[in-house]
């Protein structure tokens, strides 16, 4: 009886090409030393059937030409691209505009805001609000300078004040004797003030900070007496001192000079004057004599920063 070993071996000029089908190999048949260099082609592989599981981890591709699709999106974990990857200009050259640099770039064509908008720089609530017609600027939520839709601006935190005066008819024995000069200290004046504007003893005020001042005093006179010692010299003092001028002299109007038994021309004084941070200004009359006496009740008192 014949054995397996008596048998010739078939070899491969003995199969008919293409004789052998699928059905015909084992599973696991065909190993990896069985396959001949580049006997695989890419034909023989299937759209697909090559995933990054069948690709070694350190696959040299360097040489070779790698035909892909378009990178998408998609493609792109999120922050993968840092500022160092972008060419320079790449990103402006995309934008449609050119953006401001910090370093100091001008800046060309209108700069449209959402209206109501705030321009501000560190601090959320100071800034520049443009909303409609009207323009503010603004400082710790308040505003500080505002221009209504006229173009009117309205200056809320601008130094100024403003005193009426009280306690009817009073005479330089009122504020410490005639002949003298005299703060109207015994009046009662009744104040209002904003921007910081301070008072004391009655009439001073103290200016918050440093600029041109204007100053205005209103009031009226009478001469009692058949006297001409009725007169009266009135004086907007700076720090409750005379002598403002360069000259060393002191800048006042005369009333009631001569006059005898009569009213006295309407007493008004204006003063313009710059002021230290801190200084004071005061009303402050020179009583000729005590026949001459002028009304509390009908005395004003005012003043505001020029600038």
């Amino acid at each position: 009886m014949a054995t397996y070993n008596s048998f010739k071996r078939i070899t491969g000029e003995a199969i008919v090409d293409d004789s052998i089908t699928v059905g015909d190999v084992a599973t696991d048949a065909v190993a990896t030393g069985n396959i001949a260099p580049n006997a695989v082609e890419t034909s023989d592989i299937n759209d697909g059937a090559v995933d990054t599981n069948k690709l070694a981890s350190s696959l040299d591709i360097s040489g070779k030409t790698v035909t892909y699709r378009s990178i998408v999106n998609n493609d792109f974990n999120n922050s993968a691209i840092t500022g160092s990857k972008l060419a320079s200009g790449a990103t402006v050259d995309n934008l449609g505009f050119t953006p401001i640099n910090r370093a100091g770039d001008a800046m060309t064509g209108d700069l449209v805001m959402q209206d109501g908008q705030l321009i501000r720089s560190g601090n959320s609530n100071s800034g520049i609000v443009f909303s409609g017609a009207t323009i503010s600027l603004r400082e710790g939520g308040s505003n500080r300078l505002y221009y209504d839709s006229s173009g009117r601006p309205v200056e809320s935190a601008k130094p100024a004040w403003m005193a009426s005066g009280r306690g009817g008819w009073r005479y330089g024995n009122n504020y410490g004797g005639a002949w003298s000069w005299r703060e109207l200290d015994d009046m009662g004046w009744n104040y209002s003030t904003q921007g910081g504007i301070t008072t004391s003893n009655n009439c001073r005020v103290t200016v918050p900070t440093a600029g041109y001042y204007y100053c205005y005093l209103q009031t009226y006179w009478y001469n009692d007496s058949n006297s001409t010692n009725g007169y009266t010299h009135w004086n907007i003092a700076l720090n409750g001192g005379n002598g403002q001028l360069v000259t060393g002299r002191t800048p006042h109007s005369m009333y009631a000079y001569g006059l005898r038994n009569n009213y006295a021309p309407g007493i008004m004084v204006a003063y313009v004057r710059y002021l230290n941070a801190g200084q004071y200004v005061t009303p402050r009359p020179y009583f000729g004599g005590n026949q001459g006496r002028h009304h509390g009740n009908h005395s004003l008192w005012a003043g505001y920063m020029v600038g």
